[in-house]
């Protein structure tokens, strides 16, 4: 492989995961075509015992959990330390992350921060690098997880 379309290839990659960090910080859930395939996996049955297949189900998830209207009010999500394997049209990576939410309504003056890593299969489109599948983990956590939980009174 050329080195160069290589080096394009993974700072393409870490610009989408830098912007799905601006996506959620900033509450627009319908631009996450930008980042994952339509047919995408969300595999966050570690974290919430969730798997989300398509996107329409993903963004309305987040929209729950993360939108305007929820318990969650600003975040900022962080991610570094990035792994990333090209192989032609497909791609693996690995991201760690850091991610902090502060409550309102229900939770407010809680806050919910949480470290971990995102894993992440990706596929070249024409609209450029979406990810196909993501396994998301956490390894740590402060504060109370109600603070991005649809529901939680």
């Amino acid at each position: 492989m050329d080195i160069l379309r290589l080096l394009q290839d993974k700072h393409e990659i870490e610009q989408v995961v830098f912007r799905w960090c601006e996506i959620v910080d900033t509450k627009d859930f319908d631009h996450l075509h930008e980042v994952f395939t339509d047919d995408a996996i969300g595999d966050y049955r570690e974290t919430n015992g969730k798997m989300m297949e398509g996107l329409a189900p993903f963004v309305a998830h987040m929209k729950a959990n993360l939108g305007r209207e929820s318990n969650c009010g600003v975040t900022q999500h962080n991610a570094t330390n990035f792994r990333i394997a090209v192989e032609g049209d497909r791609a693996t990576s690995k991201a760690h992350f850091y991610a902090v939410h502060q409550g309102v309504r229900a939770r407010a003056g809680a806050t919910y921060t949480c470290w971990g890593q995102y894993e992440d299969e990706w596929v070249r489109t024409a609209r450029g690098w979406r990810i196909a599948r993501r396994v998301y983990r956490n390894y740590l956590k402060e504060g109370t997880v109600d603070v991005v939980r649809a529901g939680a009174a």
